[in-house]
């Protein structure tokens, strides 16, 4: 469902800026966060959850950054709900789900801080939602009114949310990395699910 002409672009536009300032923002956490993370932080082994774990320095950058996405992908989905209600309802899930793995933060990667296992479970599971919540996006959209569009692209996010978890599990030494290159391609799909015009 589009709006009335008389609005045109007002509701796309904020949805627009909202995922494009949420992107912009995560963005920065991942490049400069670890700049102020412990020495013990390695950007290429360790995930983005890791930066942001329980009790480390300069956690709360990544943690921004999570609610900066997470929020701006929320924001973006329930504006434009109606225009495609599967895909968007499940990028409003992956969204919450970002913005929960910034409430319930990973064990800290640095020897010696306290580590609350408890809430290293519930961002486990906050980070699943995430995962799945993305899977389900890239499945809808192979179904959704003009699927051709994006037929491609969710066929691709399919195959990256299967194989880069795998490849991680398999290539320790560059977990971080292969998790930033899958956040990247969700910046991509997010985006001309939600931010294209």
């Amino acid at each position: 469902m589009r709006y009335a002409s008389s609005h045109p672009v007002v509701p796309n536009s904020k949805a627009r800026l909202a995922l494009l300032a949420g992107i912009a923002i995560i963005v920065c956490a991942m490049l400069f966060g670890p700049m102020l993370s412990p020495p013990e932080f390695n950007w290429q082994a360790h995930s983005t959850s890791e930066q942001a774990g329980q009790h480390m320095d300069g956690a709360w950058i990544m943690r921004a950054g999570f609610v900066a996405y997470g929020l701006g992908v929320v924001i973006a989905a329930a504006m434009l709900w109606r225009e495609n209600p599967w895909v968007n309802g499940a990028l409003f899930c992956f969204g919450g789900g970002l913005l929960a793995t910034a409430i319930w933060s990973n064990a800290p990667v640095v020897p010696g801080l306290p580590a609350d296992m408890h809430e290293d479970w519930l961002h486990s599971i906050a980070s699943g939602v995430v995962g799945t919540a993305f899977a389900a996006a890239c499945a809808a959209s192979l179904f959704a009114p003009g699927a051709h569009r994006m037929r491609l692209l969710a066929a691709l996010g399919l195959v990256i949310a299967v194989a880069i978890p795998l490849a991680m599990n398999g290539l320790p030494e560059w977990r971080g990395l292969l998790q930033r290159a899958m956040f990247a391609y969700s910046f991509i799909f997010v985006w001309k699910s939600l931010g294209q015009p």
